[in-house]
């Protein structure tokens, strides 16, 4: 099972949606302390350029219906009148309905109501702890009737509209994913639902439901709030069982996760912890996910580690599997994903068989232990294998790389700069040149001038400095050094 597998297929795209979807139900919020009031019309501006329009209550039949100056849709029962809900639509070159979207604002409210909704939207937590919480129809139960005309009337069906929502609204997705048969005939049962740092546990975890719906929760390990409400009650110390509808293993590395404040693991008890569940850390968590070389490699139980740290943190603090002293976690060790970000970043692999990906910026990266890959991409990176047979990706950019002990391989590409490798040895390391599309040993052209001079390495307009020990060994340097395309 890929890490985002959904009705049996890949579903990324469908993520990445839900993703656009759910941060625009904040309204940039999250925004404000950089872009000001600004912050509603640029998140207003943003989901319109990927291609969605807010519709409004006239278009779906509610000319009663209480909206905000966004437009989102209010509670529709004194009871949860602070529950906010937006929806939003795409269509064809020729004006026709193709998507639909329900986001479902987590807890908060605009600027100028955020205290009064917060306080509000606390208090609808407690409709979770009930044995049948019917949060999401109760609050939303006229506006989902609608929904499901709007579509029909349009000739689609269930299947081209997503349900998304963090935090609170992410609970509030598992909660109308069970309750979804109730609404509309059960039009409502195959739809998407895909939240994000879901807090609640719809039925025992499954991701399939005893009503047909499915549902899939992008949620971080280290994020206090998935999963806090489940079937067995409120999890003050966190809930570290590992659910079928979740993704379990994602790490958002960030300044607390380094520091002993989040030794426990993380639960809604310690505030630190908290930094982690942000709406934006999930934008930034997906987006290194899905640009990553390794994204296809990687299953529902891979352990994979996203650089977030501040950048006072990054330049001393490695991004890598920690132990945690009072609740160790069951993959430490075992090997993972270990992400970096555009920025300059330091990443760590452990004992096992680790994929490391710089991306952009000057970054260090270190294998360590086991048979690790490790992929610089742009920037002068410094690479790092340790013990094992490692797999040395240079990108673009002047790159430093050290094999370490073992068989290690060397890949470059043509960026027309000089790299170096420290410590290869002739007959067991290898050059890999076929991304640079060097097809022969008669393509190169290799020079050294003697006593502790490094071998020059030159294909096209490249070349790679090699560090052979005291006396360079050209003699013994063949095609058999060397990988080609």
């Amino acid at each position: 099972m890929s890490l985002f597998t959904y009705k049996g297929e890949e579903a990324l795209g469908l993520v990445q949606d839900a993703r656009d979807l759910m941060l625009y139900s904040y309204h940039g919020l999250e925004n404000v302390p950089d872009e000001g009031l600004q912050a509603e019309a640029n998140a207003r501006s943003r989901i319109e350029a990927k291609g969605w329009s807010v519709v409004t209550p006239e278009q779906l039949g509610l000319a009663g219906a209480v909206i905000d100056r966004n437009g989102t849709y209010q509670g529709e029962t004194d009871k949860f009148r602070t529950a906010q809900a937006d929806v939003l639509a795409k269509y064809d070159a020729d004006g026709n309905l193709v998507k639909v979207g329900l986001a479902i604002r987590g807890t908060s409210g605009t600027v100028d109501n955020i205290v009064s909704d917060t306080i509000g939207d606390v208090i609808d937590y407690l409709e979770f702890l009930s044995s049948e919480p019917n949060y999401a129809v109760e609050a939303f139960g006229q506006l989902l009737e609608a929904i499901a005309t709007f579509m029909q009337s349009a000739g689609l069906t269930a299947d081209d509209l997503i349900v998304t929502g963090h935090s609170l609204g992410g609970g509030a997705v598992t909660n109308l994913a069970e309750q979804s048969h109730t609404i509309a005939d059960g039009f409502l049962v195959d739809a998407s639902f895909v939240g994000f740092a879901s807090h609640y546990v719809a039925e025992d975890g499954s991701s399939v439901l005893s009503n047909g719906a499915e549902v899939l929760s992008f949620d971080f390990e280290n994020d206090p709030v998935p999963s806090v409400i489940s079937e067995d009650g409120l999890h003050l110390l966190g809930n570290d069982t590992d659910y079928a509808y979740e993704t379990n293993n994602i790490v958002f590395f960030n300044d607390v996760y380094a520091t002993p404040a989040f030794w426990e693991g993380g639960n809604i008890i310690n505030p630190l912890a908290w930094t982690t569940h942000f709406s934006a850390n999930y934008d930034t968590a997906l987006d290194a996910i899905a640009g990553s070389t390794f994204y296809g490699e990687m299953t529902r139980d891979s352990l994979v580690i996203v650089s977030g740290l501040s950048d006072l943190a990054r330049t001393h603090v490695f991004v890598e599997d920690i132990r945690l002293p009072l609740d160790p976690t069951d993959h430490y060790g075992k090997g993972g994903y270990i992400l970096g970000n555009a920025q300059a970043d330091l990443l760590g692999g452990r004992g096992g068989d680790d994929a490391l990906e710089g991306f952009d910026g000057n970054d260090h990266l270190k294998g360590r232990g086991g048979n690790d890959r490790l992929l610089g991409g742009a920037g002068n990176d410094v690479l790092e294998g340790g013990d094992g047979d490692d797999l040395l990706v240079d990108g673009t950019g002047s790159d430093t790389l050290t094999g370490g002990e073992g068989t290690d391989i060397f890949v470059f590409v043509a960026d027309g700069v000089c790299d170096f490798i420290e410590d290869f040895e002739v007959g067991r390391d290898k050059i890999d040149l076929s991304l640079a599309h060097i097809t022969g040993f008669d393509q190169l052209s290799i020079v050294a001038d003697g006593w502790w001079q490094d071998v020059e390495v030159h294909f096209g307009e490249d070349m790679i400095r090699l560090d052979t020990g005291i006396w360079p060994n050209l003699s013994d340097l063949s095609a058999n050094d060397f990988l080609f395309a």
